[in-house]
């Protein structure tokens, strides 16, 4: 540890996948900082497995897509979801269907990034983000080492209070900036930032277990399957399974899942190893199942946000700490990680100026406080879905006696029954709302930030179709586009003269600490505004200048041949133009970098 007398340019409270990170975007930038969490090591809970483009574009920056690719699901095991009564010998299924990507939606996911989503458990994920933080900053990343209290002491800087282990004396450390990413355990809290939204919905219980499933299960490529038996009252109080490797799959290593429930009245207060796995083989109908029992936790679904994301002026919320999101649509994790990649840039400005870009590190709440709110809200509602679209469709109640929803479910397996075909018409139309959870592009890579559109560009156009015309995003599908505020269409180019395989993404050329400044010609003008801030690229018909593959990228720029499109470190677009329209010269310049980081109106 520092003397007394350092002050880390920035701290950071846990050590989860947001925490670390946090710490790797930090160490790209070669920006020093320290990073506590209480644990020994990672977590032992799978927790979270969905990985989204956006969040694997953040890996990409930082070389971390091919580890988390090595490891990951394969596309055979993770590209469906299923519902089934159960998995025994009297078990049917009722549905299923292509997600996240995969399947008949490969080619679409296709067009929105370099990146595939990707299923990775927690459990498996924290392991390589940790080892990539402890290779970019080996002495500052500690474990066992637990921060019991955050304040500013003056001005200049934030002091926290660490207890190494349990037998030593706590420590003060300084830092000039705070990551809070404790996985909203209690800082939030103490640091006297309220909580909106709902919160203590349902009582959950998730269980991690080996067992030999792939063999009672009828169709091995459904990675989630969710249960709704007519005796357990549809599918909340069912459950549902998952599989999570490990991959590439070993069978001395066995198969590991998942299972997940919400707690009834008949279930006991807390249940321990047995208990559960009696209710497991209850829902599955497998009474012989056998079953290793890893790990188990229970958990509540809260749907909340913190009523601000900049806590003080020195410490900052990230992650669960600023959003408790719903599992249903894999957009917790997503969120934190996409909250960090904000930040982080505008800490490394506020590192070397802090008084100008003060007003920069506002727009962190600014632009993402909103998202945390909607992916809360959409999250709950994928949730709650299940109950009111598919069981619905199937009839099935959680209030109903188990003779009323079988009654309900049998026509529906019943080909002579007068009301078989409305039943499957209205199954069918209860996978199409569950697009939102299933095939949902607009809500986990269309996110924007309006206030970053100063002059209102996507005002007219419904920000290019991404808003729906009742002002909500349009979850089902991702719109590409240049207005400010949104995330830099994907295209691939390549060197002119170079191999044909040499392709990089548009992702790909924007630099962690400039601004890229994407132009379509030389010549124009738009040499004499490169400098330290900001980095020129040219997509265009010269030696040596990036070629559009496909001509992707003239189609979605949005500018002329005169143009160019303003990108921030994070990807997000910050501008967009013509030479003429807004620049006459250098000066000029100088104001539209001004506006685009907050810094004026």
């Amino acid at each position: 540890m520092p003397g007394s007398s350092e002050i880390y340019p920035v701290a950071i409270i846990g050590g989860g996948p947001v925490g670390l990170s946090a710490s790797i975007l930090l160490s790209a930038r070669g920006i020093k900082h320290v990073l506590f969490e209480r644990r020994s090591t990672t977590s032992i809970l799978p927790r979270s497995c969905g990985i989204n483009q956006r969040t694997m574009e953040v890996f990409r920056k930082v070389d971390l897509e091919d580890p988390v690719c090595a490891v990951a699901g394969p596309p055979e095991v993770t590209g469906r979801t299923a519902w089934y009564t159960s998995l025994g010998p009297n078990g049917k299924e009722i549905a299923s269907r292509d997600s996240w990507g995969a399947g008949q939606f490969a080619e679409e996911y296709s067009k929105h990034g370099p990146s595939n989503y990707t299923i990775l458990p927690q459990i498996r994920l924290e392991p390589i983000l940790q080892k990539k933080a402890q290779e970019m900053n080996p002495i500052g990343v500690k474990y066992r080492a637990e921060v019991m209290d955050v304040r500013e002491e003056d001005d200049n800087h934030a002091v926290l209070k660490i207890r190494f282990d349990e037998q030593e004396a706590e420590k003060d450390v300084r830092a000039c900036f705070v990551i809070c990413a404790d996985g909203g355990r209690s800082f939030t809290d103490k640091l006297g930032v309220r909580w909106l939204g709902e919160q203590n919905i349902y009582n959950m219980v998730t269980a991690h277990f080996r067992a030999p499933l792939s063999r009672h299960h009828p169709d091995p490529r459904n990675f989630i399957t969710w249960f709704t038996h007519p005796d357990l009252g549809g599918s909340m109080k069912t459950g549902f399974l998952y599989q999570i490797g490990p991959w590439p799959y070993k069978p001395e290593t066995g198969e590991e899942w998942v299972f997940v429930c919400m707690q009834t009245a008949n279930d006991p207060e807390r249940f321990d190893s047995d208990a559960l796995a009696k209710r497991i083989r209850s829902t599955l109908q497998l009474p012989d199942l056998p079953i290793e029992m890893l790990s188990h936790s229970p958990w509540t679904v809260n749907a909340c946000y913190a009523e601000r994301y900049r806590a003080t002026k020195r410490v900052f919320l990230a992650g669960d700490a600023a959003h408790r999101i719903p599992p249903w649509g894999a957009l917790g994790m997503n969120s934190g990680v996409q909250d960090v990649a904000n930040l982080v840039w505008k800490l490394d400005l506020a590192l070397q100026d802090e008084a100008k870009y003060d007003r920069l590190l506002d727009s962190y709440d600014t632009e993402r406080r909103p998202v945390g709110e909607r992916v809360g809200r959409t999250s709950l509602h994928n949730m709650r879905s299940h109950a009111l679209c598919m069981d619905a469709a199937l009839g099935m109640s959680a209030t109903a006696t188990p003779e009323e929803n079988r009654a309900a479910l049998a026509p529906f397996f019943d080909p002579a029954h007068p009301e078989y075909a409305a039943k499957r018409a209205a199954v069918q139309a209860a996978l199409k709302t569950l697009d939102y959870e299933f095939k949902a592009p607009g809500a986990e890579v269309g996110w924007f930030y309006p206030s970053a559109d100063f002059d209102g560009e996507g005002t007219g156009n419904r920000h290019g179709g991404q808003l729906r015309e009742d002002g909500h995003l349009d979850s089902e599908f991702y719109f590409s586009s240049t207005i400010p505020g949104h995330h830099v269409p994907h295209a691939w180019l390549h060197k002119h003269g170079a191999p044909e395989g040499e392709k990089v993404a548009v992702i790909d050329l924007v630099p962690l600490r400039q601004f890229l400044l994407l132009a379509r010609r030389r010549g124009v003008g738009w040499e004499q505004l490169e400098g330290a801030l900001v980095k020129l690229e040219v997509v265009g018909e010269g030696e040596g200048e990036w070629a559009d593959s496909d001509g992707e990228w003239a189609r979605q720029c949005g500018v002329s041949e005169r143009g160019a499109v303003l990108v921030r470190p994070d990807g997000i677009v910050a501008w967009q133009g013509e030479w003429n329209d807004a620049l006459k010269n250098v000066n000029e310049w100088h104001h539209v970098l001004d506006r685009v980081m907050y810094l004026t109106q």
